[in-house]
C-alpha cells in the first residue's frame, strides 16, 4: 500500500509525539510481563515523570498518578514478581474465569469467541501495507493488543494515516470490552490503570485524526456509520 497522498502534511505539534510515545509504552507494557529492570526504570524520577506527562497530555493525570504510586515501591524485586504474577493471571489465561486475554478475537461478540481468524488475517495484511511483521522470536499472533498498538505507533510516525485510523477503528471495537473485564478482574491495580491510559490514547488519536487530516476523518466517519 502505498502511503498517504498527504502523508506529507503529518499531524504537527506535541500531539502526534504523545500519542507516538503512548502507543509504544502501552505497547510493552501489554508485550509481556515487565522485567525487574523495566520496573526498577519505570520507577525512578524519569520514569514517573514521563508517566505523569503522558497523563496530563491525555487528560488522565489522576490515572498516570496511580500508575506512579504502583511503581513507586522501594522492593523492586518484590513489586516485579507481583507485576509479573498479575500478568499472567490477566492475560495469559491460566485461571479461564478470570482471564481478560488481550486479543482482538477474543472480543467479537460471540459468547464463546474462538481466538484467530478474521482479525489476524486483517492485521497481517496491516502489517504488510506498514512493511512490518511479526518478529521471529514472537510467538503471539497479530491481533495481539501489544502489536495493534505498536502499528498504530508506526503509521502515526510515518504518516500513515488512513491505516491508523483503520486502527484506531479496530481498537475501538473491542478495547472498551477488554478495559471494561480488565477494571473488574484488577481494580484498583496497575494494568487497570494502564488500560484507562489506553482508552485516553485511543480518545485523543481518534479526535487528532478527525480535526488534522480530513482523508482520515472520513474513514473514520465512515467507519462510525456502518456500525451505527
Amino acid at each position: 500500500m502505498n502511503r498517504d497522498a498527504n502523508a506529507e502534511s503529518r499531524v504537527t505539534g506535541p500531539d502526534t509525539s504523545v500519542l507516538i510515545v503512548v502507543a509504544e509504552w502501552l505497547s510493552g507494557i501489554f508485550m509481556a510481563p515487565m522485567s525487574s529492570q523495566q520496573v526498577m526504570q519505570a520507577g525512578t524520577r524519569a520514569g514517573q515523570e514521563a508517566l505523569r506527562w503522558m497523563g496530563e497530555q491525555l487528560e488522565v493525570s489522576a490515572a498516570a498518578e496511580a500508575l506512579c504510586r504502583s511503581l513507586g515501591q522501594d522492593d523492586v524485586e518484590k513489586l516485579a514478581v507481583h507485576l509479573q504474577r498479575r500478568y499472567t493471571a490477566l492475560f495469559e489465561g491460566i485461571f479461564r474465569h478470570r482471564a481478560v486475554l488481550p486479543y482482538e478475537s477474543a472480543w467479537q461478540g460471540s459468547e464463546r469467541p474462538a481466538l484467530g481468524g478474521e482479525s489476524v488475517v486483517e492485521m497481517k495484511a496491516v502489517l504488510r501495507a506498514l512493511d512490518r511483521h511479526v518478529s521471529n522470536d514472537c510467538c503471539e499472533p497479530p491481533d495481539h493488543l501489544a502489536i495493534e498498538l505498536a502499528a498504530l505507533s508506526a503509521a502515526l510516525h510515518e504518516g500513515q494515516y488512513t491505516i491508523a485510523a483503520d486502527l484506531l477503528h479496530r481498537l475501538q471495537g473491542w478495547v472498551p470490552a477488554f478495559t471494561e473485564a480488565l477494571f473488574r478482574q484488577d481494580p484498583d491495580g496497575f494494568y487497570a490503570g494502564a488500560g484507562k491510559l489506553l482508552l485516553a490514547l485511543i480518545r485523543e488519536a481518534s479526535a487528532a485524526l478527525m480535526v488534522e487530516q480530513p482523508a482520515a476523518a472520513f474513514v473514520l466517519e465512515q467507519r462510525e456509520g456502518e456500525f451505527a
